[in-house]
């Protein structure tokens, strides 16, 4: 039996109280670091509380130190943080540990680091019941299983390690521990940043869900403001570690009352809003070391005055409803502001630049291509001599990248998004079909050709942090693709060159970047430097991988302006991979989505994301969250885990997910009974529906029928036919029930592989479209 103890005090009118909360980590080599100062918030009971902003605004912080979380040299110098009263300041070691999981549980940003790779995902979970309640081994893997069962996870996965799930559900699994114990608060450190889209709105729904489910308040920490926006009730806006902006969600993110809160909303992509301009904020987060007197925010802020930078603003109430505070000395003025704001100039930016001017000259034309991966076989298999199984990663594309384009490619992890654009750029060769660039095929480049083709396509990596050697300096970096390639001019002429190219990207003045380390840039500094490095050459094609995804959301404005200013100026081609369809919608002209290795829907970014043909291309629409909480979005509609491209689907490869799937024409079933069927299908074929059982052990038909459907069927063969497969469950015969199942449902969508249709100018692949002309 576990030896601690519940001590929670009696309900006070809020459920967590932080006031005047301070943090500093004490440097042994160097000034402290002020991260918080000043922090005052409460969460009521049921809420979800939003705290967002950028990388080292201090939110990630403030909350850890709620429940004494901080690093070693973290410290809180004053404040209090009150949870039912008690204050957990005041709190020992060891009663802040009985606080933990019982009282507030939380879920970490990377679930994979923060769990024990050598021990199973359900030992984990019962190691934190049993430590935080009186439940036995025997009585804590029950509730574990019941958890799972609750969260949409098969409870035989239990006995399985973290590395052996997939994103969504180790997201998923950690959810379930954090839940275990009954806390009155869970802290989710951007819980979805990781995250495919379509995975990103299951798991929101979910939070959602448990919330009221288990009366739960919710602590969210987030840089997106889509994701605050949608689930949050109440926000909190954080910057240099001070609070400027607190209100409901709706009144923060639809009347921003404060110059940085309307800064982070110009600088957000949104699907509701394609055609607004991303504006993003000039210069950089002060040092914390020295933070600035005034007003923390005044010297990125366009509207900054003397005041400014000699008082520190308080916190005061913005015009409208009660409780919308703002730190900012003009919320007075707040309409004038907010007009102002909606301009690009304000922030620095211009729409007198020049701009691409995309041809109907192909570039980069692609035809039937294919890359198979070998799969390394086990023992069993080789002994059995069965047949290698490759992995599909591409699988018959074709398409073309105009001159002077941006052609985006967008689809979820494991679409095979990147594995195309490196044989874009050859630096893998394909199992089968041709990739022509400037008109010559890259599979049969002489020598000195391949070596023009390595100066004429450059690219840029998604991680900044990572693609730039650590040892070089900035001016190496530059000179290194030059001496590669053969450049013959003096070394002075190259320094000239690395120099001009720094200054175009915006690095300026250069003699200050030119002898510098990566690790003293920031993280925009650095991706300007890659893409620098990609453009010191002179190349016409430029492939982005996920060029802005490890950035805050205030500088990904910045380098997308960057890289469409420097296309129009050196007359670039851009090929974008990107998991995020709102960010393809603002900058790209032309997009392939992709799914299992094949482009589903091809055509004008803004034809495809403003009406999409493709069940997928909706779905991935309808995931991304919208940065105004008074818009209700559809949601993705889709659900489950992409399958394995060693062993696609048959058919169309998205009927597994598809909430379009065509039913046989003989049946008169409704859509959404026909997908309950087509899950039941896939759970029986996989031998995963075993999850959903009887109390004495035993599938039930019953039980199984609540578990997958929502109601009866009007066809009485398809009722009869469920009916037989539900019967043949319950007796432990899943070859029966699959083959029922199958006899009476099997869909055209399973049969045979779609064709590429034109639909309203776009190219579509889906037998919804068999019958266009």
């Amino acid at each position: 039996m576990s030896t601690t103890v519940d001590a929670r005090e009696p309900e006070s009118e809020h459920l967590l109280e932080v006031e005047d909360l301070s943090v500093t980590y004490r440097m042994d080599d160097g000034p402290d670091v002020q991260a918080v100062r000043d922090v005052s918030f409460t969460v009521e009971r049921g809420e979800t509380f939003g705290v967002v902003g950028e990388s080292g605004c201090g939110k990630t912080t403030a909350v850890r130190s709620l429940v004494g979380l901080l690093d070693d040299n973290g410290e809180i110098t004053s404040g209090s943080v009150r949870l039912n009263g008690r204050d957990l300041t005041s709190l020992p070691e060891a009663e802040l540990r009985g606080v933990r999981w019982s009282e507030v549980a939380t879920i970490p940003q990377n679930v994979m680091n923060s769990l024990n790779p050598v021990t199973t995902v359900g030992k984990q979970i019962v190691d934190v019941v049993q430590l935080h309640t009186d439940r036995t081994a025997e009585e804590a893997m029950a509730h574990a299983r019941d958890l799972f069962d609750r969260l949409g996870l098969d409870p035989g996965r239990l006995d399985d390690y973290p590395h052996e799930f997939s994103g969504g559900m180790l997201q998923r699994a950690v959810i379930a521990m954090a839940i275990s114990c009954d806390p009155d608060v869970i802290i989710a450190d951007e819980p979805t940043t990781a995250l495919d889209v379509v995975v990103q709105d299951e798991i929101l729904e979910e939070l959602a869900s448990i919330q009221d489910e288990f009366d739960l308040s919710i602590v969210v920490i987030s840089h997106d403001i889509g994701v605050m926006a949608e689930i949050c009730d109440d926000v909190a806006v954080m910057y240099a570690g001070e609070l400027m902006e607190r209100g409901t969600a709706e009144d923060v993110f639809t009347n921003p009352a404060n110059p940085y809160t309307l800064g982070l909303k110009n600088s957000f992509p949104s699907v509701d809003d394609p055609d607004r301009d991303l504006v993003a904020i000039p210069g950089s987060a002060p040092d914390l070391t020295n933070p600035p007197s005034g007003c923390v925010f005044r010297e990125r802020c366009p509207f900054a005055t003397e005041d400014c930078a000699s008082a520190h603003p308080e916190a005061h109430d913005a015009p409208g409803d009660a409780g919308h505070v703002s730190r900012c000395h003009y919320v007075d003025d707040i309409d004038r502001i907010r007009e102002e704001a909606a301009k690009p100039e304000t922030w620095g930016g211009t729409s007198a630049e020049a701009t691409r001017t995309p041809t109907d000259e192909p570039l980069v034309e692609v035809d039937g291509l294919r890359k198979y991966f070998d799969n390394d076989q086990g023992l069993v298999d080789t002994l059995l001599g069965r047949e290698p199984t490759p992995v599909r990663a591409v699988d018959d594309v074709e398409f073309t990248i105009n001159r002077g384009e941006m052609f985006g490619i967008v689809g979820e992890s494991g679409s095979g998004k990147s594995t195309l654009g490196r044989l874009l750029l050859k630096l893998l060769e394909p199992t089968d079909g041709t990739i022509s660039f400037d008109g010559r095929d890259l599979g049969s480049l002489s020598r000195r050709n391949e070596s023009e083709f390595r100066r004429d396509a450059q690219v840029i990596f998604q991680d900044p942090f990572e693609s730039l050697n650590p040892r070089l300096t900035i001016q190496q970096t530059l000179l290194e693709p030059i001496s590669l390639l053969g450049d013959e001019s003096s070394y002075s002429a190259r320094v000239d060159r690395a120099r001009e190219t720094l200054e175009e990207v915006g690095l300026s003045p250069a003699e200050e970047y030119l002898q510098r380390f990566p690790d003293q840039l920031s993280g925009g500094e650095r991706q300007r430097v890659a893409i620098a490095r990609a453009l010191v050459i002179d190349p016409e094609f430029v492939l982005a991988d996920e060029p802005v995804s490890m950035l805050d959301v205030s500088i990904r404005a910045n380098v997308l302006d960057l890289m469409e200013r420097l296309g129009a100026e050196h007359d670039l081609t851009y090929g974008v991979i990107s998991h995020d369809i709102s960010l393809v919608r603002n900058i790209c002209d032309r997009t392939g989505v992709m799914y299992l290795g094949e482009f589903v829907e091809l055509g004008d970014t803004a034809d495809l994301v403003d009406d999409p043909k493709h069940p997928y291309t909706r779905a991935l629409v309808n995931s991304v969250p919208v940065p105004d909480p008074t818009v209700e979005r559809t949601g993705a509609d889709i659900s489950g885990e992409t399958p394995s491209a060693r062993d696609p689907p048959s058919g169309c490869r998205f009927h597994t997910r598809c909430p379009d799937v065509i039913p046989p024409e003989n049946l008169d079933i409704a859509q959404e009974r026909f997908r309950e069927v087509m899950d039941l299908r896939q759970d029986v074929e996989s031998d995963s529906v075993r999850s959903v059982i009887s109390a004495d052990g035993e599938s039930d038909a019953a039980a199984l029928r609540d578990a997958y459907f929502s109601g009866g069927f009007a066809d009485a063969a398809a009722e009869s036919a469920v009916e037989s497969a539900l019967a043949a469950l319950s007796n432990d015969d899943r070859e029966a029930a699959a083959a029922t199942l199958a006899e009476t449902f099997t869909s055209e969508c399973e049969i045979a592989s779609p064709e590429y249709r034109e639909v309203d100018g776009v190219y579509v692949a889906c037998h919804l479209y068999d019958s266009a002309v």
